[in-house]
Order: C-alpha cells, then sequence, then structure tokens
C-alpha cells in the first residue's frame, strides 16, 4: 500500500508552501537576524504558509506517487526558498561591504565591537549602517515588498517547478557584481573625502618637514570620515535598498 494515498491533497499544500516559505525566512533581512529567535522565526513561516495556502494564492501541488517525488519536491521548493533568500541577503552583504570599506578609510579599523546582526565581532561603520539599514527597511514597509515578492514567486515558479542550476549561477554572478558596485558606491563619498585629505596631507608634509604629520593626520581623517559619512548616509541607504528591489526583481519574472 502507498503511503501517500492516506494523504489529502490539502493537506500536504501547507506543508509545501512551508518548505519555500520556511528556507526563506531562513535569510531574509530583518527576518533572519541572530537577535530574532528560531522559534519566532519558525512560527512566523508557518503562519504565514497557513494564510498563503487559506487565501488561495498557491493552488494544492498534484500530489507524487512515490515518496521519492513527494521528497524531490520538497527540496526544490526548499531551493527555491533559499535562492530568494541569498539573492535578498546580498543587499545586507552590500551595506556590510561599505561599512568595512569606510571603517578601513577612516582610520576606525581598529574599532571592532559586537555586530548583533551577524553575531561576529565587525567594524563601526558596519554595525551602524547595517543597523539603520534594517531599521529604514521596516520603518519604510519595504518589508512589506519583500514578502510580495516572496509570495509572487509561485506566479514566476510555480510549485514542482525547478530552479535550474545554471539560471541560479548566472543569477548569483551578475547580483555578487552588482553587491560589490553597490558597496563601493555606497562609500564612494567618504573614498574621494579620504583621497582628497591624504594627497592634502603628503603636500602638508613636504612643505613643513618639520611637522608630526601623524597627530594630525588621525583626528583629520576621522572628523572628515563622519562628516562625509553624515551627508551621504540617506543616499547610501536607498542605494542599498534599492538593490535589494533589484536582487529580487527575478521572483516577479
Amino acid at each position: 500500500m502507498n503511503p501517500l494515498d492516506l494523504v489529502r491533497p490539502d493537506v500536504l499544500a501547507p506543508w509545501v508552501v512551508f518548505a519555500r516559505l520556511g528556507a526563506a525566512f531562513l535569510l531574509l533581512p530583518g527576518f533572519a537576524e541572530t537577535y530574532v529567535t528560531p522559534r519566532l522565526r519558525l512560527a512566523t513561516a508557518l503562519f504565514s504558509s497557513l494564510l498563503v495556502t487559506g487565501s488561495g494564492l498557491v493552488a494544492p501541488p498534484p500530489l507524487p506517487s512515490e515518496p521519492a517525488r513527494l521528497a524531490a519536491l520538497i527540496l526544490g521548493e526548499i531551493a527555491i526558498g533559499l535562492a530568494i533568500g541569498v539573492t535578498a541577503r546580498f543587499a545586507l552583504a552590500a551595506v556590510h561591504l561599505a561599512g568595512t570599506l569606510v571603517a578601513t578609510n577612516s582610520g576606525l579599523a581598529a574599532a571592532a565591537l559586537f555586530d548583533p546582526g551577524e553575531a561576529t565581532p565587525g567594524t563601526l561603520p558596519g554595525a551602524f549602517l547595517s543597523s539603520a539599514f534594517l531599521a529604514l527597511l521596516f520603518t519604510s514597509d519595504a518589508h512589506h515588498a519583500l514578502l510580495r515578492r516572496l509570495v509572487g514567486s509561485y506566479d514566476r515558479l510555480p510549485v514542482g517547478e525547478h530552479l535550474w542550476i545554471a539560471d541560479a549561477a548566472e543569477l548569483l554572478a551578475r547580483l555578487g557584481s552588482e553587491l560589490f558596485a553597490t558597496g563601493l558606491a555606497m562609500a564612494a563619498p567618504l573614498l574621494a573625502v579620504a583621497l582628497l585629505a591624504n594627497l592634502a596631507l603628503g603636500v602638508l608634509a613636504r612643505l613643513v618637514p618639520a611637522l608630526q604629520i601623524l597627530f594630525v593626520a588621525l583626528p583629520l581623517q576621522l572628523l572628515l570620515a563622519l562628516a562625509a559619512l553624515a551627508v551621504s548616509f540617506g543616499a547610501s541607504l536607498l542605494l542599498a535598498l534599492r538593490f535589494l528591489e533589484r536582487a529580487t526583481a527575478w521572483t516577479s519574472g
């Protein structure tokens, strides 16, 4: 007797949806942070799966005739959910890259502290920018658009469709290049200010050899870096939000 004969399709549907949504919630920015407890993350994914299934947004999948096909279906849904979570996570990685560049060129690279987002020691600008980005993500309701992209992925990739490895590799390669470009663009004002400040200090050291240039360079570099960060703060976070939108645009075709 086939054990799947005892399972009704309407009972199976929420768990198939949960496979994709639960995998995505493991990596989505704001939902997959270390300070969000696994129990809360699991409850959110399960409740969202029940809502999506009950609202009729996802048609009940055809019941596989063999347990192996059911396992392949679940694994395929998990792969799609992880792909959505990874591509959305690239935006937060770009923010961390920008923070690292800011720290390296402002003299704050040695000022390490605990980063609550990554649960590891990180740079002060990186922790500040990532926390500000997550705060903007929720205050601007951008997380609603992120969830809509997640649910809308069923229109692009219905239950039972597979994410081809070649397409996924091409997508990750393209988004990886955009990640570095976005992080560099976010830190570009500070990099320009740091370059000009170093050139000015180099000229000053040549003109006044007796001047202890190191005692002047560090506080000046730090002051100019903080001023450049304050001026470009809003535009930098908007760049990260736009990158998040582009990174998850593939889910809606």
